[in-house]
């Protein structure tokens, strides 16, 4: 599934910027969302544990992201911020109420400090066992700086 432009929280710049949130080192990871985390998600995030609304059933686990690279862009003088295509996969059962995906550098076991968000559909969806739900990364990344 494409998923819609990602928007990069606030609070990211600030920590890309410090140092805090480092892209391609340490473990990231992306989380799964109701449309219950939409209050939230605009708001003024700094943890990912304020979000809230995470998904639930299936066998569901956030997906740690694989192959982060911070390549050249489409034109000159610009970079972008990419990674494998996640896969979540619903083991056991139906993972319900699937609307946003969260992309967090992790900090512990549930925590983190998120990046970005993006909507996976306009309504909520379900993943039924034993389907999987790929979260396809556009060409040009999660986001470019240019």
């Amino acid at each position: 599934m494409a998923a819609s432009a990602w928007t990069v929280f606030d609070a990211a710049k600030n920590f890309i910027g410090t140092g805090s949130l480092p892209l391609l080192t340490g473990i990231m990871r992306m989380s799964l969302h109701t449309s219950a985390a939409s209050t939230n998600i605009s708001g003024a995030i700094t943890t990912w544990g304020s979000i809230g609304s995470e998904c639930t059933g299936g066998g569901y686990a956030r997906v740690t992201l694989a192959s982060r690279t911070w390549t050249a862009g489409t034109s000159a003088g610009v970079q972008k911020f990419d990674f494998t295509d996640p896969i979540f996969t619903a083991s056991s059962s139906t993972i319900t109420s699937v609307r946003y995906a969260v992309i967090m550098a992790s900090t512990g076991a549930s925590q983190g400090l998120p990046l970005a968000y993006a909507a996976l559909s306009t309504a909520s969806f379900s993943v039924t066992s034993p389907n999987t739900l790929t979260v396809q990364i556009a060409t040009t990344g999660v986001f470019t700086l240019a």
